[in-house]
């Protein structure tokens, strides 16, 4: 089944967000179970620079769509990506300087967050296994 409306691609987006939101969150809590809570306060946020950037970058790509539009669809790809790097960059330069954090655990939840940004969005679209 291939998405037709682009009411179904936003409302996909969403569920991504909030998922990967919902996986952040549950690394924080990991972290607060096993730790305290700067550290939980440092893996979020150590996810969350991960997730908006991502967040940011699927709405901007997924703007288009229809095989009229592929060299629109392939720059906003490039420039999404750019854009993701360069807000995850200043994201992660702000929380180093003006956060008080566990610096390995923000490189933790950042890292996992990363990898959960792989798995999520197959593992959410599963209704299009064929």
């Amino acid at each position: 089944m291939i998405l037709a409306t682009s009411k179904q691609r936003y409302k996909l987006i969403l569920i991504t967000f909030l998922s990967q939101l919902a996986a952040a969150s549950a690394i924080a809590a990991m972290v607060f179970w096993a730790f305290d809570a700067l550290a939980a306060k440092s893996a979020f946020y150590g996810a969350l620079c991960v997730v908006l950037p991502h967040c940011v970058f699927t709405w901007y790509v997924f703007r288009f769509r229809g095989t009229d539009q592929l060299q629109l669809i392939l720059k906003s790809i490039y420039r999404g990506e750019t854009f993701k790097f360069l807000l995850m960059a200043l994201l992660v330069m702000a929380v180093l300087k003006h956060a008080v954090i566990v610096d390995w655990l923000f490189f933790a939840g950042l890292v996992s967050a990363l990898i959960l940004q792989v798995f999520l969005p197959i593992l959410i679209n599963y209704d299009n296994w064929d």
